[in-house]
């Protein structure tokens, strides 16, 4: 595997990472001050593939858990944290992002992914009601985590990221 292959590789487990700290403020909000179920983030992540009756019924239950649609809504939420980390890493390559300057960056970042999930990609597969649903500031601040966390890769890897 060639220089880029290997850089994607490391975007991807960086977008992971990102999504994972993404998903467990996610999911915690969801169980605490949203009075859903903990689970009802991947629920809804999943809920174009698999339906949304366990979406609904964790939102209305609170604890409760099924291993399919839990585990879908895994894979789809960490393949995109996956993609959306390998196009900041190349962005940030590109433009010489470092130090702190690389954390804001990817708040920004965290923004753009805000935007173009919220009013592009999720109306377009049934989900367009979700930030609405999860409310704008917890749906912001999962986002901006995101953001913050991404932006840490070419703080902490910085000869990653050399000119």
């Amino acid at each position: 595997m060639g220089n880029t292959g290997k850089f994607a590789v490391h975007g991807a487990i960086a977008g992971m990472i990102a999504g994972m700290a993404m998903a467990m403020y996610a999911m915690i909000a969801s169980a605490t001050f949203l009075h859903e179920g903990f689970f009802t983030p991947l629920y809804g992540i999943a809920a174009p593939i698999v339906g949304k009756q366990a979406m609904v019924t964790s939102m209305s239950q609170g604890i409760y858990f099924t291993f399919g649609p839990a585990i879908v809504g895994l894979i789809i939420h960490m393949m995109v944290s996956a993609v959306f980390g390998i196009i900041y890493g190349f962005a940030a390559r590109a433009l010489h992002l470092a130090g702190f300057v690389s954390v804001v960056a990817g708040m920004m970042y965290g923004v753009v992914i805000l935007l173009v999930m919220s009013f592009v990609a999720l109306p377009i597969i049934g989900l367009g009601s979700m930030p609405a649903t999860v409310g704008w500031p917890s749906f912001t601040i999962e986002h901006l985590m995101y953001g913050v966390v991404i932006g840490l890769w070419p703080l902490v890897k910085s000869q990653e990221f050399a000119k």
